[in-house]
């Protein structure tokens, strides 16, 4: 849309805080006044005053549909009314709102207001007057609600007496009513009375004696409800107990802090064993003397931001100086005090040492991954436990079954030799057994390993059954071809490969597996495609290396290859991806690093 330039230019020099908006609420121009004053204000609004949000859209809108709209927002710690005023304007026919802030309300009249607001609030008092001559009693209509007394309730002196709690509060008032009839004392106490409903309340009874002719004839006074206040003053001298004691007896640092000069005013005791120094030597001091020098300025900030947080708190870790010059790792939490005008006193400043606590941390995190080293290790073991000598015994079986039945010795003897072949393949793999489980495989752990014999031996271990089922295996890989691996790790994951790619075979069509390997970058990246079966990637991609997931309907899958085969990669550092296509075969690309 187009704007008339000048309008715009025109309100960003008015005085007064005005913005010009369009319908979808952003600010096309505004006053110097206020981008200083109320912009600040909206964006903080924005974030944490939902209902301030709503009421300023709703109203621009409204202003584009009926011409004006306005809105009253109070401002308790400013102690003032402001007026959102909207009025719509055209120019070169576009419609645009012109937002104006007011303030309706300044604080001298605002704390009059809100005076006469909480007087009209509290101002819960009831009356009542007993006549000594006729003996009758008046209850105004809040001391009989205070009472809980029914509309034809009977009073008397005696049963208005009753009301009081029996024992210390009762006989209190029969003493200052005796004392008021015969000495003409006024009396001004607090007491628990028991109401018609049974429920204990506190009240405020005020009352004075009337004598004509040196005779006390009448006695008259208010009657206030004060359980609140009463209540309150239980709670908040318990909370003052309560974090007395706390402040006194916990083993976390308390520091009350002056929010001007960050002065430290009080510290309790667990404060001066944490930094050492004693009482006196931290009344000398601010909380930011206790920081080390190169965080004085982070933690400095951490404190100003205090002020200008809506939560008024905050948590965070920090590293202080003991008196020693040891750093002392500390969670802390920082929270205002305000005064009884709502203002801001005190910083309460609690710090809990985490330095021991930290170091055991560590030492468990270490812990933990020594051991998940060792589970992985473990699981790695029973896996080739399971598969690869399961693998290597089918194998032989196989061939023992070729040279039961073979009656030619030229076909005889190279049975025999590929027997004596596959026996040295589970000689070797029992071999790597002991690698796999040692405590301490790691990087470093890797050797230099001749990839393409790894292949070729993998080859020899599933001759047998390459033989029963037709299928090929090409390996492209040079001779001679190094890359750093472990040993028992390499083999599994070779022999994973093949036997998977013989187990999902396509049946209707030669299959075959070829496997490649070159260096990009450095890393080695070893490449696996076969023409089998393949994998739905769309609906299985997520779950392709998920321990047992199986996605083809075959009596010997128990999703336990591809899931070793990726753990075991990534043991040694490296990565494996899958591409696939059903009826088309998969590609399995593995990524290691050329160097140890």
């Amino acid at each position: 849309m187009k704007y008339s330039s000048s309008t715009l230019e025109t309100i960003s020099v008015l005085p007064g805080s005005m913005a010009v908006f369009d319908k979808a609420c952003n600010v096309l121009s505004s006053s110097e006044e206020w981008k200083t004053t109320v912009k600040p204000e909206l964006e903080i609004a924005y974030n944490t005053q939902h209902e301030f949000t709503l009421n300023f859209e709703n109203s621009i809108q409204e202003a584009f549909r009926k011409g004006n709209a306005h809105f009253i927002v109070d401002v308790p710690v400013k102690q003032v009314r402001y007026k959102y005023k909207f009025s719509k304007f055209e120019t070169e026919g576009e419609a645009l709102v012109l937002a104006q802030r007011i303030l309706s309300t300044r604080p001298k009249e605002y704390r009059k207001e809100e005076l006469l607001k909480q007087t009209n609030k509290v101002a819960y008092i009831g009356f009542w007057e007993l006549n000594l001559i006729t003996k009758s009693i008046y209850w105004s209509e809040v001391t009989r609600k205070i009472h809980e007394i029914p509309d034809d309730f009977k009073l008397d002196l005696d049963t208005g007496i009753n009301f009081y709690k029996q024992g210390e509060d009762r006989s209190r008032l029969t003493q200052v009513i005796n004392r008021a009839i015969e000495f003409g004392e006024s009396w001004d106490e607090d007491f628990t009375l028991i109401t018609y409903t049974g429920k204990e309340v506190y009240v405020n009874a005020r009352g004075k004696a009337e004598f004509e002719d040196e005779k006390c004839v009448r006695l008259l006074g208010t009657f206030q409800d004060i359980t609140d206040r009463v209540v309150k003053n239980d709670q908040l001298r318990i909370s003052e107990e309560q974090f007395r004691l706390a402040f006194e007896n916990t083993p976390i640092a308390f520091l009350i802090i002056d929010v001007e000069s960050f002065k430290i005013l009080e510290v309790n005791e667990a404060c001066e064993k944490i930094f050492g120094y004693n009482k006196n030597q931290f009344l000398k001091k601010k909380i930011t003397d206790l920081y080390r020098p190169d965080e004085f300025q982070k933690n400095y900030l951490l404190i100003k931001n205090l002020f200008h947080q809506n939560s008024r708190k905050i948590e965070n870790e920090q590293n202080f100086l003991h008196k020693n010059g040891n750093t002392i790792l500390a969670k802390t939490y920082f929270s205002l005090n305000y005064d009884s005008k709502g203002k801001p006193n005190k910083i309460i400043a609690q710090i809990q040492d985490i330095t021991e606590l930290k170091k055991q941390n560590e030492e468990i995190n270490r812990f933990v991954e020594v051991t998940t080293n060792q589970n992985t290790r473990l699981i790695n073991f029973a896996h080739i436990v399971s598969h690869n000598l399961r693998s290597h015994s089918s194998n032989i079986g196989m061939l023992i079954e070729f040279l039961k039945n073979e009656k030619d010795e030229e076909e005889r003897e190279m049975q025999f030799e590929m027997l004596a072949q596959a026996s040295s393949m589970l000689t070797e793999t029992i071999s790597h057994l002991n690698e796999v489980v040692s405590v301490d495989i790691n990087y470093q752990d890797k050797e230099e390993l001749d990839l393409y014999k790894y292949i070729e031996n993998g080859i020899r271990s599933v001759r047998g059954l390459m033989v029963e089922v037709n299928f090929q295996i090409l390996n492209r890989v040079h001779e001679g071809f190094k890359i750093y691996a472990v040993p028992a790790y390499l083999e599994s994951i070779i022999l994973n490969i093949i036997t998977n790619s013989i187990k999902y075979r396509d049946p209707k069509r030669k299959s075959w597996l070829q496997i490649s390997a070159e260096r990009i970058n450095g890393y080695v990246i070893i490449t696996a495609s076969d023409n089998g079966l393949g994998i739905n990637l769309e609906r299985y991609g997520d779950r392709i290396f998920g321990l047992y997931k199986t996605f083809h309907e075959h009596s010997d899958a128990r999703g336990l290859g591809l899931y070793m085969t990726k753990s075991q990669v990534e043991v040694m550092g490296g990565s494996i991806n899958v591409q696939s296509k059903v009826g088309k075969g998969t590609t399995f690309i593995i990524k290691l690093n050329e160097k140890n």
